[in-house]
């Protein structure tokens, strides 16, 4: 304390602090630990709890800080499963929301390193930097939050922001805001996407089980091509003008496409050296429907279309399933190794060539916009169907008007500096591709797309600084020769049989005991209703929760759940509001293992 009975900033507070902190996170100690002093202010609340003023603004209340936090944690949606804290303050709020009921984990978004610091040196915040759900993401570039979100696996989010901080850097925490909602939008695509496709999804991988026991997984390719530059081949209009080359650019790279732009490589005379197929809809094998590649690697998922396994290719391998079915089963089988999911199968083929080693990758048709009104490259099944399909009334230029104008265009800067139209789906695979390239660890990546939508940290280069490099295709083959031979372990497939069979019985458990834990729900809301006890009733939902959080399938029945903002749109008021959210669960979790069981048996 000051003379004036105000807090003063402690140093062996600081150093108590900053230990506890370098536990978990020695970097953001050091940086922490040089940070300069900010302009912050200490002052004693009425409840006796240290608060600050930064510049002039108080960051907590002047009465209970404390009280204050918990008042604005209950605020959060009760499916956040993640709570973004825009400002650190001292504290407050990451103690309030990491409190028992509250969400999975807290970010705390802070713009400078020295607020942190002080607020090291004014609070005893070791027992809340020593919880494990604490992360940072300070000072720097506000969009690593995208990376912190991505990584965290995060899917609902909440926000809650300082006032204070926020006014003191509104670029910074408004590009934190933006970062944000990119991916708060992202996740309710995926939330759509899952409740379009979910149980196709589940129908796929039942009946490509043993393929999942067959195929070896992309893992046994990782760091096969170091040292080779790669293509990637996606299926935008600008793929037209790299494709004239295409010869002369596979005798220096290696070449990855993707389903999508098949059509238009083959009609080029060239089989690419890995397909990549991810997409799980019939709509999407139509791409590979009637072709045939048989000098390429296939690499696909085990949800996708089974049709896709019977395609004439060289050799086949999978990437690591992004469902809990697939990552069921695929544990008693082998680890198949992940392939990066941005929502488009471009992503997971630039992840494919990183896994790959390829360095430096060159992009061919990622324009994620639409160049001159362009949707796709002129021989890709998209622009035929439209071709083919038009007719007096209606033209193949009313296809291309309602692709242009079906997910909010807008304009954005190109990579020639100019403008190009684009849209908020495009705008969230750039975004993944500007996460991921904002690694240290991501391989040098360029784009050929001089109309292409620009993507930071995805410069454009030209089609002549590829074709300068040297011609190494005898030493690809090489390669590609020896990955093509790659075989699954001659055990796997008695494995996943087994693993099915213990599947079986896990979901059949699943189903019962959630089963009698929604008629116990309704029962002890029954109960209260009445000015009954409902304790017996209390005490099985306790018992079958401890049940289904052992089971091994609980990640598989859930996943058909609908969304959690659905059933716990708001945190319950009473006992019985919790217990009808509760029997809202029960029941899903019960119909989903149902669902599973008969696409299984």
């Amino acid at each position: 304390m000051s003379p004036d009975g105000a807090p003063a900033f402690d140093p062996l507070l600081l150093a108590a602090n900053l230990e506890a902190l370098a536990g978990r996170f020695p970097a953001l100690a050091r940086l922490v630990g040089e940070a300069g002093a900010p302009d912050l202010e200490p002052f004693a609340t009425r409840s006796g709890l240290p608060s600050a003023r930064l510049a002039g603004l108080a960051l907590h209340s002047a009465y209970d800080p404390a009280a204050e936090a918990a008042r604005l944690a209950a605020t959060l949606p009760g499916s956040a499963d993640t709570v973004l804290l825009l400002g650190f303050g001292l504290g407050y709020a990451a103690e309030a929301c990491l409190a028992a009921g509250g969400p999975e984990r807290a970010i705390v978004c802070e713009a400078e390193p020295g607020l942190l610091r002080a607020a090291l040196a004014l609070r005893d915040l070791r027992p809340l930097l020593a919880d494990e759900r604490l992360g940072f993401v300070v000072g720097g570039e506000p969009e690593g939050l995208l990376a912190a979100l991505e990584d965290s696996g995060a899917r609902r989010a909440g926000l809650l922001g300082l006032k204070a901080a926020e006014a003191a850097s509104p670029d910074w925490y408004g590009r934190a805001r933006a970062a944000v909602q990119r991916h708060q939008a992202k996740e309710g695509i995926n939330e759509n996407t899952l409740r379009r496709f979910g149980r196709l999804w589940v129908r796929n991988l039942a009946k490509n089980l043993p393929e999942i026991g067959r195929l070896p997984g992309v893992s046994r390719l990782e760091g096969r091509f170091a040292g080779f530059p790669a293509l990637v081949l996606a299926a935008g209009p600008s793929l037209d003008e790299a494709l004239p080359l295409i010869g002369e650019l596979a005798e220096r790279c290696l070449v990855v496409c993707v389903d999508t732009a098949l059509r238009s490589l083959l009609r080029a005379g060239l089989e690419p050296d890995f397909l990549v197929v991810v997409d799980p809809q019939y709509w999407n094998w139509r791409h590979l429907e009637g072709l045939s590649s048989p000098g390429s690697i296939l690499v696909s998922e085990s949800a996708a279309w089974p049709a896709v396994f019977r395609f004439g290719a060289r050799a086949a391998f999978l990437g690591g399933s992004l469902f809990p079915l697939g990552r069921a089963v695929e544990a008693y089988a082998s680890p198949k190794g992940l392939l990066g999911a941005g929502g488009s199968v471009a992503t997971s083929a630039w992840d494919l060539a990183r896994l790959l080693g390829a360095s430096p990758i060159y992009m061919a048709g990622l324009d994620l916009s639409f160049p001159g009104g362009a949707t796709h490259a002129k021989a890709s099944l998209f622009e035929q169907r439209a071709l083919s399909g038009g007719r007096r009334l209606s033209p193949a230029d009313s296809a291309q008007a309602a692709a242009l104008c079906s997910a909010d265009p807008s304009p954005a800067p190109d990579n020639s500096g100019g403008l190009v139209r684009t849209d908020r789906r495009m705008a969230l695979y750039a975004w993944w591709f500007e996460s991921r390239l904002a690694r240290p660890s991501s391989p040098p990546t360029r784009s050929l797309s001089a109309r292409g939508l620009a993507i930071p940290g995805m410069p454009l280069a030209s089609l002549d600084e590829v074709l300068a490099l040297p011609p190494r295709r005898s030493e690809l083959a090489e390669r590609l020769d020896a990955a093509a031979a790659l075989r699954e372990e001659a055990e796997a497939p008695a494995r996943l049989q087994e693993g099915r069979l213990a599947l079986l019985a896990d979901l059949a458990r699943v189903e019962a005991v959630a089963g009698a834990a929604a008629q116990a729900a309704a029962a002890a809301r029954a109960a209260l209703a009445s000015g009954g006890d409902p304790r017996a009733e209390l005490a099985l939902l306790d018992r079958a929760d401890a049940e289904l959080l052992g089971n091994a399938a609980r990640d598989v029945a859930g996943f058909l759940l609908p969304p959690l903002g659905e059933l716990l749109s708001r945190r319950a008021r009473d006992l019985a509001e919790s217990l009808g959210q509760s029997e809202a669960i029960y029941r899903g979790a019960a119909e989903s293992a149902r669902y599973h069981l008969q696409v299984l048996a």
